[in-house]
Protein backbone atom coordinates (compact mmCIF):
# COMPACT_ATOMS: atom_id res chain seq x y z
CA UNK A 1 0.00 0.00 0.00
CA UNK A 2 1.23 3.28 -1.12
CA UNK A 3 1.17 6.75 1.06
CA UNK A 4 2.16 9.79 -0.10
CA UNK A 5 5.88 9.75 -0.76
CA UNK A 6 7.19 12.87 0.31
CA UNK A 7 10.05 13.18 -2.10
CA UNK A 8 10.98 16.47 -2.28
CA UNK A 9 11.09 16.60 1.86
CA UNK A 10 12.83 13.54 1.81
CA UNK A 11 16.01 14.74 -0.59
CA UNK A 12 16.07 18.18 1.33
CA UNK A 13 16.39 16.68 4.91
CA UNK A 14 18.85 13.91 3.90
CA UNK A 15 21.43 16.57 2.13
CA UNK A 16 20.44 18.50 5.53
CA UNK A 17 21.65 15.75 7.69
CA UNK A 18 24.71 14.73 5.69
CA UNK A 19 26.34 18.14 5.74
CA UNK A 20 25.97 18.71 9.27
CA UNK A 21 27.13 14.82 9.81
CA UNK A 22 30.56 16.34 8.21
CA UNK A 23 33.97 16.48 10.20
CA UNK A 24 37.45 17.17 9.22
CA UNK A 25 39.38 14.90 6.85
CA UNK A 26 42.47 13.48 8.00
CA UNK A 27 44.54 10.63 7.42
CA UNK A 28 42.64 7.44 7.09
CA UNK A 29 43.26 5.32 9.94
CA UNK A 30 41.88 1.58 10.48
CA UNK A 31 41.77 0.21 14.24
CA UNK A 32 40.25 -3.22 16.00
CA UNK A 33 38.69 -4.15 18.67
CA UNK A 34 37.88 -7.46 20.08
CA UNK A 35 35.88 -8.09 23.49
CA UNK A 36 35.39 -11.38 25.33
CA UNK A 37 32.61 -12.00 27.65
CA UNK A 38 34.41 -11.67 30.81
CA UNK A 39 32.11 -14.10 33.16
CA UNK A 40 28.71 -12.56 31.52
CA UNK A 41 25.93 -14.93 30.95
CA UNK A 42 24.17 -12.23 28.67
CA UNK A 43 24.90 -9.08 27.03
CA UNK A 44 22.93 -6.23 26.60
CA UNK A 45 24.93 -4.03 23.25
CA UNK A 46 24.33 -0.54 22.14
CA UNK A 47 25.65 0.20 18.79
CA UNK A 48 25.30 4.29 18.06
CA UNK A 49 27.09 5.53 15.03
CA UNK A 50 26.62 9.15 14.05
CA UNK A 51 27.43 9.21 10.07
CA UNK A 52 28.89 6.26 7.90
CA UNK A 53 28.17 2.68 6.99
CA UNK A 54 27.79 0.09 9.69
CA UNK A 55 28.52 -3.66 8.82
CA UNK A 56 27.19 -6.00 11.73
CA UNK A 57 26.81 -9.59 11.59
CA UNK A 58 26.31 -12.51 14.16
CA UNK A 59 27.95 -15.76 14.87
CA UNK A 60 31.12 -14.05 16.24
CA UNK A 61 33.31 -16.42 18.35
CA UNK A 62 33.42 -13.58 20.99
CA UNK A 63 30.93 -11.30 21.83
CA UNK A 64 32.43 -8.29 19.91
CA UNK A 65 35.21 -8.57 16.98
CA UNK A 66 35.32 -5.16 15.23
CA UNK A 67 36.80 -2.95 12.85
CA UNK A 68 36.60 0.67 12.60
CA UNK A 69 38.28 2.88 9.07
CA UNK A 70 37.95 6.56 9.64
CA UNK A 71 39.35 9.84 8.44
CA UNK A 72 37.28 12.05 10.19
CA UNK A 73 39.05 12.23 14.22
CA UNK A 74 35.98 13.21 15.79
CA UNK A 75 34.40 10.18 14.36
CA UNK A 76 36.61 7.38 15.89
CA UNK A 77 34.00 5.17 18.25
CA UNK A 78 34.70 4.79 22.00
CA UNK A 79 34.29 1.12 23.50
CA UNK A 80 32.80 0.14 27.07
CA UNK A 81 32.50 -3.01 28.62
CA UNK A 82 31.75 -3.97 31.71
CA UNK A 83 30.04 -7.33 33.27
CA UNK A 84 27.85 -6.47 36.64
CA UNK A 85 25.36 -9.14 37.99
CA UNK A 86 26.51 -11.90 35.74
CA UNK A 87 25.59 -9.63 32.62
CA UNK A 88 27.53 -7.83 30.08
CA UNK A 89 27.01 -3.96 28.89
CA UNK A 90 28.47 -3.29 25.75
CA UNK A 91 28.73 0.67 23.87
CA UNK A 92 30.48 1.03 20.74
CA UNK A 93 29.90 4.84 20.37
CA UNK A 94 30.76 7.73 17.70
CA UNK A 95 32.58 10.10 19.60
CA UNK A 96 31.46 13.25 19.24
CA UNK A 97 31.53 16.17 16.56
CA UNK A 98 31.18 19.20 15.55
CA UNK A 99 31.64 21.43 12.15
CA UNK A 100 30.96 21.19 8.46
CA UNK A 101 32.79 19.63 5.77
CA UNK A 102 32.11 18.92 1.97
CA UNK A 103 34.92 16.07 0.84
CA UNK A 104 35.60 12.79 0.99
CA UNK A 105 35.00 11.58 4.30
CA UNK A 106 34.69 7.86 5.44
CA UNK A 107 33.53 6.12 8.47
CA UNK A 108 33.24 2.10 8.09
CA UNK A 109 32.60 0.17 10.74
CA UNK A 110 32.52 -3.61 10.66
CA UNK A 111 31.41 -5.49 13.88
CA UNK A 112 30.29 -9.00 14.50
CA UNK A 113 28.89 -10.02 17.69
CA UNK A 114 28.35 -13.53 19.48
CA UNK A 115 29.90 -15.20 21.92
CA UNK A 116 27.06 -17.89 22.93
CA UNK A 117 25.31 -15.62 24.91
CA UNK A 118 21.82 -14.22 24.60
CA UNK A 119 21.61 -10.41 23.55
CA UNK A 120 19.44 -7.49 24.21
CA UNK A 121 20.69 -4.91 21.30
CA UNK A 122 20.18 -1.66 20.04
CA UNK A 123 21.12 0.30 17.14
CA UNK A 124 21.09 4.04 16.87
CA UNK A 125 22.14 5.33 13.56
CA UNK A 126 22.72 8.87 12.33
CA UNK A 127 22.82 9.67 8.18
CA UNK A 128 24.28 6.72 6.02
CA UNK A 129 24.13 2.99 5.14
CA UNK A 130 23.44 -0.25 7.32
CA UNK A 131 23.58 -4.06 6.58
CA UNK A 132 22.21 -5.66 10.03
CA UNK A 133 22.36 -9.56 9.50
CA UNK A 134 21.52 -10.85 12.67
CA UNK A 135 20.45 -14.50 11.79
CA UNK A 136 23.45 -15.78 13.70
CA UNK A 137 22.10 -14.13 17.48
CA UNK A 138 20.31 -14.93 19.91
CA UNK A 139 18.91 -12.08 20.39
CA UNK A 140 15.69 -11.31 23.07
CA UNK A 141 15.10 -7.93 22.02
CA UNK A 142 15.81 -5.70 19.48
CA UNK A 143 15.89 -1.84 18.88
CA UNK A 144 16.57 0.55 15.84
CA UNK A 145 16.62 4.18 15.24
CA UNK A 146 16.98 4.11 11.04
CA UNK A 147 18.06 8.07 11.29
CA UNK A 148 18.83 9.58 8.19
CA UNK A 149 19.52 6.83 5.26
CA UNK A 150 19.42 2.90 4.19
CA UNK A 151 19.34 0.25 6.20
CA UNK A 152 18.73 -3.81 5.33
CA UNK A 153 17.67 -5.94 8.20
CA UNK A 154 17.73 -9.71 8.16
CA UNK A 155 15.77 -11.49 10.63
CA UNK A 156 15.45 -14.43 8.56
CA UNK A 157 16.10 -18.11 9.60
CA UNK A 158 15.57 -20.49 12.44
CA UNK A 159 15.10 -18.57 16.02
CA UNK A 160 15.08 -20.96 19.49
CA UNK A 161 12.90 -18.40 20.95
CA UNK A 162 10.73 -15.41 20.49
CA UNK A 163 12.06 -11.89 19.77
CA UNK A 164 10.66 -8.37 19.86
CA UNK A 165 11.84 -5.09 17.28
CA UNK A 166 10.98 -2.28 17.56
CA UNK A 167 12.07 0.18 14.90
CA UNK A 168 12.28 4.40 14.28
CA UNK A 169 12.02 4.53 10.87
CA UNK A 170 13.45 7.71 10.42
CA UNK A 171 14.17 9.31 7.01
CA UNK A 172 15.05 6.85 4.22
CA UNK A 173 14.55 3.59 3.12
CA UNK A 174 14.72 0.34 4.75
CA UNK A 175 14.35 -3.23 3.61
CA UNK A 176 13.42 -5.56 6.76
CA UNK A 177 13.96 -9.70 5.09
CA UNK A 178 11.53 -12.04 7.38
CA UNK A 179 11.64 -15.93 8.26
CA UNK A 180 8.85 -18.22 6.26
CA UNK A 181 8.44 -20.85 9.08
CA UNK A 182 9.17 -18.62 12.45
CA UNK A 183 5.31 -16.39 13.15
CA UNK A 184 5.92 -13.07 12.06
CA UNK A 185 3.81 -9.96 12.93
CA UNK A 186 4.32 -6.48 12.00
CA UNK A 187 2.33 -3.68 12.85
CA UNK A 188 3.39 -0.12 11.70
CA UNK A 189 2.33 3.18 12.38
CA UNK A 190 2.26 7.11 11.33
CA UNK A 191 4.81 8.06 8.37
CA UNK A 192 5.11 9.46 5.03
CA UNK A 193 6.02 6.94 2.63
CA UNK A 194 5.52 3.51 1.04
CA UNK A 195 4.88 0.17 2.45
CA UNK A 196 5.76 -2.78 0.58
CA UNK A 197 4.83 -6.63 1.97
CA UNK A 198 5.82 -9.65 0.57
CA UNK A 199 4.61 -13.06 1.85
CA UNK A 200 2.59 -11.50 4.38
CA UNK A 201 -1.12 -10.79 4.76
CA UNK A 202 -2.69 -7.43 6.41
CA UNK A 203 -5.01 -8.03 9.33
CA UNK A 204 -8.10 -6.44 10.21
CA UNK A 205 -6.05 -3.24 11.39
CA UNK A 206 -4.93 -0.84 9.04
CA UNK A 207 -1.00 -1.89 8.43
CA UNK A 208 -0.62 -4.98 10.80
CA UNK A 209 0.70 -7.77 8.76
CA UNK A 210 1.26 -11.74 9.42
CA UNK A 211 2.82 -14.44 7.54
CA UNK A 212 1.90 -18.02 7.53
CA UNK A 213 3.05 -19.61 10.39
CA UNK A 214 1.89 -16.69 13.01
CA UNK A 215 -1.05 -18.66 14.20
CA UNK A 216 0.97 -21.96 14.64
CA UNK A 217 4.20 -21.55 15.77
CA UNK A 218 5.72 -21.75 19.14
CA UNK A 219 8.38 -18.91 18.36
CA UNK A 220 7.55 -15.56 17.06
CA UNK A 221 8.84 -12.33 15.83
CA UNK A 222 7.04 -9.68 16.54
CA UNK A 223 8.11 -5.84 15.05
CA UNK A 224 6.17 -2.57 15.92
CA UNK A 225 7.57 0.15 13.34
CA UNK A 226 7.41 4.18 13.79
CA UNK A 227 7.38 4.53 9.73
CA UNK A 228 8.56 8.07 9.64
CA UNK A 229 9.23 9.62 6.16
CA UNK A 230 10.54 7.14 3.36
CA UNK A 231 9.68 3.62 2.48
CA UNK A 232 9.53 0.18 4.11
CA UNK A 233 9.81 -3.45 2.01
CA UNK A 234 8.80 -6.33 4.57
CA UNK A 235 10.00 -9.52 2.18
CA UNK A 236 9.55 -13.05 3.58
CA UNK A 237 12.38 -15.30 2.09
Amino acid sequence: MTRATGTGTLAVLTLIAALTACGRVSETRTTGETIDPGGATAADVLIKMGAGELELTGGGAHLMDATFTTNVRRWEPRVDYDVFGGKGRLSVRQRRFGGLFLGNAKNEWTIRLGGGLPIDLGVDLGAGESALDLRGLDLGSLEIDMGVGEMTLDLSGPRTRSLRVSIDGGIGRGTILLPRDVGVKVDIDGGLGSIEARGLERTGRKHVYTNDAWDRSDVRVEIEIDAGIGSIELKVI
